[in-house]
């Protein structure tokens, strides 16, 4: 081999050595992007109406994802990672693997377990995106929307003891300010079902109630309880009258955006 081979033949390992290099560093120690990287993000689960969390730091990834059933999930044995830059993917130790789809400052798509979940720095960011994907309008649109059918139900305070002497099943859901769960918008669609099967559903604007209000349903059923944030809660009340006596009550708590479980829900 005379010195020209021996020159190209360096020339052309030294070349290989470099792209060997580069794409070692390239693939290999790239990290995820700092923007992502220890923020927590939140998603609402539309199913069972909690929020999960994830959090991506240097030494590991904490998924938070609670359930009606439990609270820990299959990655919560994840203890350390790899990020691969070639596939946008973060492989943990535990077979689990997830998906860098997309990013921006505010919002995170990943894709978990085959489906494409977005991931907010603010928890109602999360919920109105997913809301507006659900229902193809935004809570406020939807709100103005099915506000009338509670307008049409509103009764003043001698009316509510009116309601309650009746010789008959009614329901009453008591609502104010402080109601400010998504069960509240999503209760006004559940009223709206109840009122086109009876006549006797009425809504009581928890705002105008006084303490004379509240000793007066106190002394029908002492399972009222004597305190204005019972009736003015984060969760509408709904209180079932008949004979002047209490009947039943209850909180609207829905199954994330799933109410179905109160439209048969009888007297």
């Amino acid at each position: 081999m005379n010195n020209r081979d021996i020159v190209n033949t360096i020339g052309f390992m030294i070349m290989v050595l470099i792209i060997v290099i580069m794409y070692f560093f390239r693939y290999c120690f790239i990290s995820i992007p700092e923007e992502i990287m220890n923020n927590d993000w939140y998603h609402y689960n539309i199913s069972n109406g909690y929020y999960e969390k994830i959090n991506i730091n240097d030494n590991n990834v904490k998924y938070y994802r609670p359930s009606n059933i439990k609270d820990l999930n299959d990655y919560d044995i994840c203890s350390k990672y790899n990020y691969d830059k070639k596939n946008n993917s973060i492989n943990m130790d535990c077979n689990k693997s997830i998906k860098i789809i997309d990013y921006s400052n505010d919002s995170l798509s990943l894709k978990i377990d085959k489906k494409e979940e977005m991931f907010f720095k603010n928890v109602e960011s999360s919920l109105n995106h997913e809301f507006k994907t659900y229902y193809g309008k935004s809570l406020v649109e939807y709100k103005k929307e099915k506000e009338q059918a509670k307008d049409l139900i509103k009764i003043n305070e001698v009316k509510l003891f009116e309601v309650i002497k009746q010789d008959e099943y009614s329901k009453i859901v008591f609502l104010g300010d402080k109601c400010t769960s998504i069960d509240c918008v999503l209760s006004l669609d559940v009223m709206e079902k109840w009122i086109t099967k009876t006549e006797n559903v009425y809504f009581f604007d928890s705002n105008n109630m006084n303490n004379n209000t509240i000793l007066k349903l106190n002394k029908t059923n002492n399972i009222l309880e004597n305190n204005i944030n019972f009736y003015n809660g984060i969760y509408p009340r709904v209180i079932i009258t008949k004979n002047n006596k209490i009947v039943d009550q209850y909180e609207i708590k829905c199954k994330g955006f799933n109410c179905s479980a109160y439209f048969e829900n009888e007297f």
